[in-house]
């Protein structure tokens, strides 16, 4: 039986396309599918400062779109504004991919790597200001706030672990939780309190992120007094959590309690011919190099198992 395609890749962040780069160029008839924009959230970063081979760093719409003409030039085609409602396994071991816009196209491999998404803070300004001050990765744009003040919002280890690498740049750092200590781990705990550029701001919440073009500063309630603060920090690093987009395929591949695909070090899962690569899975780091390269694995995986399959 013939497919639609050799595989199809689900999400056209930097992980799924750096995948189509490798499946084309091996001449497999690629489809990437990106339902909002591609190269995903790494689009909407005002500077990459942390890939190899960008000295003088580059904005996060210039990185996709070299990423995407890269896909292209081999060959990928790249649905935008269409995602992928069901994934299913054919008795046939091919795959029926249902598509938001009614298709159903089939393939003998599928990628997933639909990444994961920030928990939100429900502010004014956050939304404005995302990638203008607000962040939710400090290794990724700490290095941007040198000697001034920023915000830290959150008091799990990410949040501890985030704030205690911003102690290299910035000149504070108020760390901001909703309650009266820490529920990171305990030597991380000590570690960061025993910085003086941290200041915690226990039983509190952020109400608003002000600023214009750029984070000029936010209000913090107390959740015991009610009594509120201005803050005029330069950031908002926003440490709360993420959730993997593993709903789709919750049914079908194995998930850890965070609801993270498990994949073994060729990026496959349990079910064959389906493998997942990047932040939708558990990974040591979550780096844009890395979720790159975990792309790259699972598209020479793909070649391997289809060609294991002629």
């Amino acid at each position: 039986m013939s497919t639609d395609y050799d595989v199809i890749i689900v999400g056209g962040g930097p992980t799924g396309l750096a995948a189509a780069v490798y499946t084309g160029r091996s001449l497999l008839r690629t489809l990437v599918l990106e339902k909002q924009v591609p190269g995903g959230q790494i689009a909407l970063s005002a500077a990459i400062d942390n890939y190899p081979g960008f000295a003088d760093g580059i904005t996060g719409y210039d990185f996709a779109e070299a990423f995407l003409k890269h896909a292209k030039r081999f060959g990928a085609e790249v649905l935008v504004g269409t995602g992928a409602n069901s994934i299913i396994r054919n008795d046939d071991g091919f795959f029926t991919v249902g598509l938001s816009d009614g298709r159903d196209l089939t393939a003998k491999s599928v990628i997933l790597a639909m990444g994961r998404h920030p928990r939100k803070l429900e502010v004014p300004g956050y939304e404005k200001l995302f990638g203008r001050g607000v962040s939710v990765c400090a290794t990724c744009d700490g290095a941007f706030f040198r000697d001034v003040p920023v915000a830290v919002v959150g008091g799990g280890n990410s949040a501890v672990e985030e704030g205690h690498f911003l102690t290299r740049y910035a000149s504070e750092i108020f760390s901001i939780h909703r309650r009266d200590h820490f529920t990171a781990q305990k030597i991380l705990i000590e570690e960061y309190l025993h910085q003086p550029k941290v200041k915690p701001v226990w039983n509190s919440v952020v109400e608003a992120i002000h600023g214009e073009k750029e984070v000029e500063g936010i209000r913090i309630r107390d959740l015991k007094s009610d009594q509120v603060q201005e803050f005029p920090v330069k950031a908002v690093f926003v440490l709360i959590g993420w959730i993997p987009n593993s709903e789709l395929v919750r049914e079908l591949v194995d998930l850890d309690d965070q609801g993270r695909v498990l994949v073994n070090e060729l990026m496959e899962t349990k079910v064959p011919g389906l493998f997942a690569a990047g932040d939708l899975c558990v990974r040591p780091i979550y780096q844009l190099a890395n979720v790159v390269a975990d792309g790259v694995q699972a598209a020479v995986s793909v070649e391997k198992y289809l060609e294991g399959k002629k």
